[in-house]
């Protein structure tokens, strides 16, 4: 009995000293957007497999609202639904995730026009510095899409992700520059 005390002891300080190396889910890069006008930061994700064989290309899902949080959500999923387990529902794919701006609201990014909010002739919301969803899409379009195509091995489908403001701006991109991406996941959640 004793033994297998000693032997529980020292698996457990052993299994508790491993769960505190970090995980390192996404390497974060900085890009000096010339249209935004400013420092953006983005994190890149790659599926398990990316490095088992350098002939392979990823699909790219460009995540709006690219926290660390959203990040591991969304990162989980798509290695969970990836695996034999699942089924291979969905293919392993770099996960791009784009955090908003420190220096602006993310109104001003996701919304394409600059308009009060009024109903039934009231006031319910005015905002300032709003409707720059083109230069956001230009951002993508001539900056951080053609920077990850030339550092990463992807293939020509690209998703974008986008929920709330997120999804009106991912909304907007669908019916001004449709081809921008191939597949949309849009959640509309503004109320």
């Amino acid at each position: 009995m004793k033994v297998l005390s000693i032997i529980f002891l020292y698996l457990f300080f052993t299994v508790n000293v491993n769960a505190s190396e970090p995980i390192i889910l996404a390497k974060t890069h900085q890009l000096k957007s010339i249209i935004l006008d400013e420092q953006r930061s983005f994190s890149v994700y790659l599926p398990p497999s990316y490095n088992e064989n350098s002939n392979k290309v990823y699909p790219v899902i460009y995540l709006l609202d690219g926290d660390q949080t959203h990040l591991k959500a969304v990162a989980g999923l798509v290695e969970a639904l990836s695996t034999e387990r699942l089924e291979q529902q969905i293919q392993q794919a770099i996960i791009v995730a784009i955090p908003n701006s420190k220096y602006a609201i993310r109104e001003r990014d996701f919304t394409p026009t600059n308009v009060d909010w009024i109903f039934n002739g009231k006031l319910l919301e005015k905002f300032e510095n709003i409707g720059n969803a083109a230069n956001y899409s230009a951002f993508f379009e001539k900056e951080l899409i053609p920077l990850i195509n030339k550092n990463y091995r992807t293939s020509t489908k690209r998703v974008l992700i986008g929920e709330s403001f997120g999804g009106l701006f991912a909304s907007y991109v669908l019916l001004s520059n449709h081809a921008l991406f191939t597949d949309y996941l849009i959640n509309l959640n503004l109320v």
